[in-house]
């Protein structure tokens, strides 16, 4: 079976500013590269660059990755996007995937009317859930609602996450992809204390840390022998690190910032259970993380988690509810021993690189056959 030859237009992708950025969206790239020659070109609005636009290219497992990084102003907006355009048509691949709406889907199309080049996209964004998605320019959205209708297929993380799309009016071929989720679970020794772990961004009206900062606070007062990692960062930080002075729980508590998906695993590996105390989650690659770990879950009812986490994987919560998530981590250090490690890490095998590979090729060759 010849190789195809894909184009992958990429929103959101790892990169000298923000390296864990688009994290997934690479590991999906990489899921193909037994059955797919691959370039990726992906877009970054930067000031630390010299001058007002950078072409940087890497090559990561034989997959050549372009970023351009271009400084604020419409006019070097529109000549990055030019310079792509150029380089997108030089490449002429089979097919063109974009990933996260936008840009990618708008470029992808226009390849499609110039060089009959079928495309796809890939979504991932939370923000048809939050009103973000209205707040786009007029422009904005009739282009993006036109590629998304033009795509062969879009491909979604979650049912939840396609249901919130088909709210603000986006109506495409959709299919349901997850994420990929790889990593060693190590072998390490937990941790003496019963240790809990939150791993995310630090984004108050996304996340709720504080509420399990909160929750933590209450389970102190029946539970003295415990521990709280949080791995992250972003805008509420300082205030997460203020509350947890505040309620004196600095002897039970770590921030290690962001940190490296090796790191997280360590991490991971040595805890006893994960919370997700999210509002709106499209899919939650962390919980996926720790199940392969072999560690369970204390998650709220917040979207897509609910795809493939049930009560054999911990416990789903309300959100927004601190009183229940008290309860539920008592619950897991009362009946942690009923949880099996072996079981935990079998639930996510259909998540594996190697599946998901198999799952986007096959939908490139029905498109390419034309049996989208």
């Amino acid at each position: 079976m010849s190789r195809i030859k894909v184009l992958h237009l990429a929103k959101w992708y790892p990169n000298k500013d923000e390296p864990l950025l688009g994290i997934f969206v690479r590991k999906q790239i990489q899921s193909l590269q037994s059955y797919c020659d691959q370039k990726v070109i992906g877009r970054v609005l930067s000031d630390n660059i010299h001058g007002n636009i950078v072409r940087l290219e890497n090559d990561v497992n034989h997959i050549q990755e372009v970023v351009y990084y271009h400084k604020k102003g419409l006019l070097n907006k529109l000549r990055v996007m030019w310079e792509i355009w150029k380089e997108a048509k030089q490449f002429q691949s089979q097919i063109t995937h974009a990933h996260v709406l936008g840009w990618t889907s708008i470029l992808a199309y226009f390849l499609q009317i110039k060089n009959k080049t079928p495309f796809l996209a890939s979504e991932h964004w939370s923000g048809y859930r939050n009103n973000h998605f209205h707040k786009k320019s007029f422009l904005s959205k009739v282009l993006i609602k036109k590629s998304a209708h033009k795509a062969q297929q879009i491909h979604v993380v979650s049912d939840f996450l396609k249901k919130d799309m088909l709210k603000c009016g986006i109506k495409a071929n959709y299919r349901n992809i997850g994420n990929v989720v790889d990593g060693k679970a190590l072998p390490l020794e937990k941790n003496k204390a019963f240790s809990f772990v939150f791993a995310g961004d630090l984004i108050q009206e996304t996340k709720n840390v504080k509420g399990i900062l909160e929750a933590f606070d209450a389970l102190l007062q029946t539970h003295s022998n415990i521990r709280l990692d949080i791995i992250g960062d972003g805008k509420d930080l300082s205030n997460y690190k203020k509350l947890s002075g505040k309620l004196k729980l600095k002897g039970n508590i770590s921030f290690h910032g962001n940190q490296s998906n090796d790191y997280v695993f360590n991490i991971l590996s040595k805890s006893h259970a994960l919370i997700l105390n999210s509002y709106f989650e499209t899919f939650s690659v962390i919980c996926a993380e720790a199940l392969l770990c072999g560690i369970p879950v204390i998650s709220t009812r917040c979207g897509g988690p609910e795809s493939f986490l049930t009560n054999e994987t911990g416990i789903l919560i309300d959100y927004d509810n601190t009183k229940e998530l008290t309860e539920a981590m008592n619950s897991v250090i009362e009946n942690y021993a009923t949880y099996e490690p072996d079981k935990l890490k079998r639930i996510v095998k259909k998540f594996s690189s190697e599946v998901i590979g198999k799952k986007i090729h096959r939908e490139y060759l029905n498109i390419l056959n034309g049996d989208s």
